[in-house]
């Protein structure tokens, strides 16, 4: 078993980590254009594509999430006991946010010490897309965390332990910084470009405005019950702007980043406890017929995978059970029914571990459309409009169908079991017209809203830190209707993470000062600021 748990913080040792960052990102990238200082460009420019490898999810992120954050939200479900801790995941997630953070303030410092700081605003507006995405994610996770004042330990020894931001001054101060810097990206030629060596989108100026834009969309949705009036300000404009649409989508993988993906085989290798729950099967089948036959949702093929006995035979969610086998073993790539004589429930498709190429998602044009559709139904940025709801509500069931699909027909790993072509229209409708999915305009707001929120929810189903952000925020994604003592004691009070060894050991007054020194339990159990349901 992997064990990352870091002894330094990421305040005091600066220098090493700035080494650390600038030494990763050693690939021969080409030449900003007409650069202002060759060297410095250059290194702005391997520091910018540091922070993209960043993006890169951890090994314990990963671990914990098929140990943790899956049977939380209910997407999946485990047997058995990992014996892996959640403080994992802390450690890897703020060691790998801070450590970026002092190579975006770097490179923060650079572009505003450059003589042609007017022709390098295009870098900074992509660097503050990124840093704000990273932020979100830290702070959704965690709730307060430093920030205003981290990654800045350069500047003297009072930002070595440095005070944490209210999460709503975070996101008040990352959703402006969203606005304008979509606002500021730039095609014109008097802007210094990163051209094609930019690891993300190539430069793709159009796609940074939609992937900008759509972050707003979603972090604006997600204070909507806390904060309307802000929120509402955020979604009424960002839905007037480009966003992510079909099946265009943003993650990162090795084939793009150039990182090496071996933490997701390891996350799920290493532990053979994920299968196939009862919350999301129902949602895609209309009967418990263990040869399939009533799967009406082509997603529960491409995410899962029947047992070794061939049969499909979900885990009830909030029942104990075991299983055996080894259905994540790598001997199953030359045979794929080897998954050992005790897996008698179904399991993760066995490809998602095997495929790293597969991205490491970050937001996908589903997720837009489904946003779209409940803004629509609760009136939010405008008239509340059931049939554009509907409008949108279908485009993320198809988006998301076709995205999977795809996701499996372009896999060069994926044998057993691999579509062959994208659903027909009359396939997409099998869908969208069965009773569990179809959305009625005449819907009343709670009924429409759990179709939406169900969707989502399934959408993200290699996304389960966002499925849980998601949970907290509605309340209202899928859940067994068998007992949830089971979840409910094992699961359910898990409602943030808590902060990392290495902030206890050096920043112990300043933690204090926000958890109020509850035990780590409790705190885990304390909701951040933007979940009141």
């Amino acid at each position: 078993m992997k064990k990352v748990i870091t002894k330094y913080t990421t305040y005091l040792l600066l220098g090493c980590i700035i080494s650390a960052i600038s030494s990763s990102c050693t690939k021969d990238f080409e030449e900003i254009n007409k650069p202002w200082k060759e060297d410095q460009a250059a290194n702005i420019n391997n520091m910018f594509n540091g922070v993209v490898a960043s993006l890169e999810l951890t090994w314990n992120e990963q671990s914990v999430a098929n140990s943790w954050i899956y049977p939380i939200t209910q997407l999946a479900t485990v047997v058995g006991s990992s014996g892996y801790r959640m403080e994992a995941a802390s450690n890897d997630l703020w060691n790998n946010y801070y450590r970026t953070l002092i190579s975006i303030r770097k490179i923060e410092k650079d572009i505003d010490a450059s003589p042609d700081v007017a022709k390098l605003q295009h870098i900074k507006s992509m660097l503050t897309i990124l840093k704000a995405y990273k932020t979100f994610k830290i702070t959704d996770i965690f709730g307060d965390i430093p920030f205003s004042e981290a990654g800045r330990a350069d500047e003297g020894s009072s930002y070595y332990a440095v005070k944490f931001d209210k999460q709503e001054e975070i996101y008040t101060m990352l959703l402006t910084a969203l606005k304008e810097s979509v606002a500021t990206l730039s095609t014109g030629g008097d802007q210094i470009s990163l051209g094609s060596s930019q690891t993300l989108f190539n430069n793709d100026i159009a796609m940074w405005r939609k992937f900008g834009n759509s972050l707003r969309l979603r972090y604006a949705m997600r204070i909507s019950e806390v904060n309307p009036s802000l929120a509402s300000e955020h979604i009424q404009e960002a839905l007037t702007l480009p966003l992510l649409e079909n099946t265009e989508h943003v993650g990162v993988s090795p084939a793009a980043q150039g990182f090496t993906g071996e933490g997701r085989e390891w996350s799920f290798n290493s532990g053979l406890y994920l299968r196939m729950g009862s919350t999301a099967w129902q949602l895609m089948s209309d009967n418990n017929d263990t040869d399939g036959s009533g799967i009406f949702d082509q997603r529960a093929r491409i995410f899962f995978e029947t047992n070794v006995n061939n049969q499909w035979i979900p885990k009830e969610q909030n029942l104990s059970a075991s299983d055996g086998g080894e259905p994540y073993n790598v001997r199953r790539d030359d045979n794929w029914n080897n998954k050992g004589a005790g897996n008698l429930l179904s399991n993760f498709n066995y490809y998602f571990g095997r495929d790293k190429n597969i991205p490491e998602l970050i937001i996908t044009a589903a997720e837009v459309y489904f946003l779209k559709a409940e803004a629509a139904v609760r009136g939010i940025g405008g008239t509340a409009n059931m049939a554009n709801a509907k409008t949108n509500y279908d485009a993320g069931v198809r988006s998301s169908v076709n995205f999977w699909t795809t996701m499996a027909m372009n896999s060069n790993v994926w044998v057993v079991n691999k579509p062959s072509a994208l659903p027909t229209t009359e396939q997409l409708s099998w869908i969208t017209t069965n009773p569990k999915v179809a959305f009625s305009t005449d819907l009343s707001e709670s009924a429409a809203l759990s179709l939406i929120y169900a969707q989502a929810w399934l959408d993200l189903f290699r996304q389960p830190y966002e499925a849980w952000a998601l949970q907290r925020r509605t309340d209202q994604t899928p859940k067994s209707e068998i007992s949830d003592n089971l979840w409910q004691n094992e699961y359910g009070n898990y409602l943030r993470l808590n902060y990392a060894d290495a902030e206890y050991q050096y920043n112990r007054d300043n933690v204090s000062a926000i958890t109020g020194d509850k035990s780590a339990q409790d705190w885990m159990a304390t909701r951040v600021w933007w979940d009141v349901n």
